[in-house]
């Protein structure tokens, strides 16, 4: 017995940006902060403008304002994003997979901060604490993204002011399908809002890889 992968010959499938949520199909609040957030789509730009609040998307439970879709199997997302408010240093700009809409479900996101920090954050399960990788602050700017999921695997890209992406690592998830996959951000404070522009966004369904016996 031994075991082969085996990756199906399926297309690479792009949603197209035609919904009043564009590629997403779903727009809420996380975590009930008091100050609601809400977001908009340009299609003629292509153009998301998020603004969130909350505490942060961090610790057992997570404040934040989320777009999103579901999706299953194998996946890329690509975006850039710049803040548009000042605000504190480690407010967010994330992307996010994320089993559900619970304050304290697992995740695991690629998230830009205010100051310029990229990090990797997970919450493996139900009401656990939050893991976090840091890499080198580079300082604000203009950010683009980017996240793939194939399997468990889920890899990471970043470039700043449209350097090419540099890959920063990968690591192991188990959240399964289906899940919610979207852009998230949070002011890592109740008094007060961020704003964030996403722009270039992409989602991709990935060819599906199957594991096979014989």
């Amino acid at each position: 017995m031994r075991e082969l992968l085996l990756t199906c010959l399926l297309a690479t499938s792009t949603f197209a940006q035609t919904g009043r949520l564009g590629s997403f199909t779903n727009s809420d609040d996380v975590g009930d902060p008091p100050l609601k957030g809400n977001a908009e789509f340009e299609a003629s730009a292509g153009e998301y403008k998020i603004t969130g609040s909350g505490s942060d998307i961090w610790g057992k439970a997570d404040q934040f304002h989320y777009v999103w879709r579901e999706m299953s199997g194998n996946f890329a997302v690509t975006a850039t994003a710049k803040f548009l408010t000042d605000g504190i240093g480690h407010r967010k700009a994330v992307i996010m997979l994320r089993k559900s809409l619970e304050a304290d479900s697992p995740f695991i996101h690629l998230a830009i901060h205010g100051d310029g920090t990229p990090s990797v954050q997970f919450r493996n399960t139900k009401a656990d604490n939050t893991n976090t990788v840091d890499f080198p602050i580079e300082g604000p700017g203009t950010w683009k993204l980017k996240l793939v999921r194939q399997g468990t695997t889920v890899t990471v890209w970043v470039a700043k002011d449209g350097a090419s992406l540099k890959e920063l690592g990968h690591t192991v998830n188990q959240l399964g399908s289906p899940i919610l996959v979207g852009l998230g951000v949070s002011s890592h404070t109740q008094e007060a809002t961020n704003t964030v522009l996403f722009s270039d966004v992409s989602v991709e369904q990935l060819p599906a890889t199957i594991g096979a016996r014989q």
